[in-house]
C-alpha cells in the first residue's frame, strides 16, 4: 500500500495536528494532502520531519511564500484556516510564531469563523423546528425512514458540537497565549473516538439506506391475495379492476423495509357501469411490538381523512386488540402489527344510503383475513 487516509485532530489542536503529522513521517508515512477529516499521506523512508500548523483562512501570499521557503519552511497543503509546513528536524529553522501577538490573532480569526457557524446553525435548527411545527409528526417517514433521519440528526449534532467545543477551545487556548502559555508542539494525540463512532453511524445508515432500496418492491396486484392484505373480490366485489377516470387496471402492491418496520401497501379500484369501490390498505408489521399503541395514535394524527380520535368508534373484532373506526378509515393492532384500511364505498350499495354497516362488515371481514396472513 502506497497510500493511507488517516482521521487527524481537529483544527484548532494545534499541537496535536503537528504531533500527529510528525508521528506519521516517523513510521514513513508523508502527509500529502489535509481533508475535511482525512489526511492523505503516501509512503516515504521513515523521515525526522518537523510539521507547522499555522490558522489561517486566507490563501499564503506569494511575499509569505518566499519569506517560509528563505526561512527552510516548505509548504504543504491547507485546509479551511489550517496552513501545514515543514521543515527537516534539526535544520535549526526559525519558529512561525515568536511573539504572542501574532499566534493570538490567528486564533482570534479561527474563534470568529466558529462563532459565525454557530449563529448559522442554530437558524438553521430555528427554521427547521419551525417547519416540522407547521408540518407536524410525521409517524409514517420514522417508520419508513429511521436510517435516514438517524443520519441527518447524527450530522446536525456533530456540526454543533464540533463549533461548541471549537468555539471553547479556542477561547481556552487565546487565554494560555495571553499568560505567555504557548501550544506545545508535541502534546500527546488522543485517538478520535468520538469522529470514528460518528463515522461508524454514517456508514452504517447508508449501508441500511442501500439495503432498503435493494429490498423495495412494486407490482401489480395479483388476482389473489400473496401477502397481509385483502382483494376486494375477497370483499365482495367481483367487478373489474379500473381505474376511477381510465379503464386501465388499477391495482398495485408495495412492499418497504426499514429497521423497525415492514410495510406492505395495496390499492385497489373495481368498477362497473357509474359505480366504483376503492380500498387502500397499509399493514405495518414492528419490529419492537411495545411501541404500537403509541404509534397507533400518531399514525391516526397523520391520517387523511379523521386525525382525531375522538371521531373514531371502537369495533369489536375477533382476534385485534384494538379496532377503531371512523366514515372513512379503520385502524386496527394486535402483537406488533398495525393495520390500515381506507373504503370507498358508493351510497347506491347501501340500504338507505347508509355506508356505515357496510363498510363495518368489510372492515371486520378484512381484518379477520389479514389476521390469518
Amino acid at each position: 500500500m502506497k497510500t493511507k487516509w488517516l482521521l487527524h485532530p481537529e483544527d484548532y489542536r494545534l499541537g496535536e495536528n503537528e504531533s500527529f503529522y510528525s508521528g506519521e513521517a516517523a513510521k514513513g508515512w508523508r502527509l500529502v494532502k489535509r481533508g475535511g477529516y482525512f489526511s492523505s499521506f503516501t509512503r516515504v523512508n521513515p523521515e525526522r520531519v518537523l510539521y507547522r500548523v499555522e490558522l489561517d483562512s486566507r490563501e499564503p501570499t506569494p511575499e509569505q511564500f518566499a519569506l517560509y521557503e528563505e526561512c527552510g519552511w516548505e509548504w504543504v497543503t491547507k485546509r479551511g484556516a489550517v496552513n501545514v509546513y515543514r521543515a527537516p528536524e534539526g535544520s535549526d529553522v526559525p519558529e512561525l510564531y515568536t511573539d504572542a501577538e501574532g499566534l493570538s490573532g490567528t486564533v482570534k480569526r479561527l474563534r470568529r469563523s466558529y462563532l459565525l457557524n454557530i449563529i448559522i446553525e442554530l437558524a438553521l435548527l430555528a427554521a427547521l423546528a419551525a417547519v416540522l411545527a407547521r408540518v407536524g409528526f410525521d409517524a409514517r417517514s420514522v417508520l419508513l425512514l429511521p436510517e435516514t433521519h438517524v443520519y441527518y440528526a447524527s450530522i446536525i449534532v456533530y456540526c454543533l458540537a464540533t463549533t461548541l467545543t471549537g468555539i471553547v477551545c479556542t477561547t481556552r487556548l487565546l487565554r494560555g497565549i495571553r499568560r505567555g502559555v504557548m501550544p506545545s508542539h508535541t502534546p500527546r494525540v488522543r485517538r478520535p473516538w468520538g469522529k470514528i463512532c460518528l463515522i461508524t453511524v454514517w456508514v452504517l445508515c447508508l449501508a441500511l439506506i442501500a439495503v432498503q432500496l435493494a429490498l423495495y418492491r412494486r407490482a401489480e396486484m395479483p388476482e389473489a391475495s400473496d401477502g397481509p392484505y385483502v382483494t376486494l373480490s375477497e370483499l365482495g366485489f367481483e367487478w373489474e379492476r379500473k381505474g376511477i377516470m381510465s379503464d386501465d387496471p388499477d391495482a398495485d402492491v408495495e412492499r418497504v423495509w426499514s429497521p423497525v418496520c415492514r410495510i406492505t401497501s395495496a390499492n385497489e379500484t373495481v368498477r362497473e357501469g357509474g359505480d366504483w369501490v376503492s380500498i387502500d390498505e397499509t399493514v405495518y408489521d414492528l419490529t419492537f411490538p411495545v411501541a404500537e399503541r403509541l404509534l397507533l395514535r400518531a399514525l391516526i394524527s397523520d391520517s387523511h381523512f379523521d386525525k382525531d380520535p375522538e371521531q373514531y368508534t371502537p369495533l369489536e373484532v375477533p382476534g385485534w386488540d384494538e379496532v377503531l373506526m371512523s366514515s372513512w378509515e379503520c385502524w386496527a393492532r394486535r402483537d406488533g402489527r398495525l393495520v390500515y384500511l381506507y373504503l370507498y364505498l358508493p351510497s347506491s350499495l347501501a340500504p338507505g344510503g347508509d355506508t356505515w354497516d357496510m363498510k363495518a362488515a368489510c372492515f371486520r371481514s378484512a381484518l379477520e383475513l389479514i389476521s390469518e396472513r
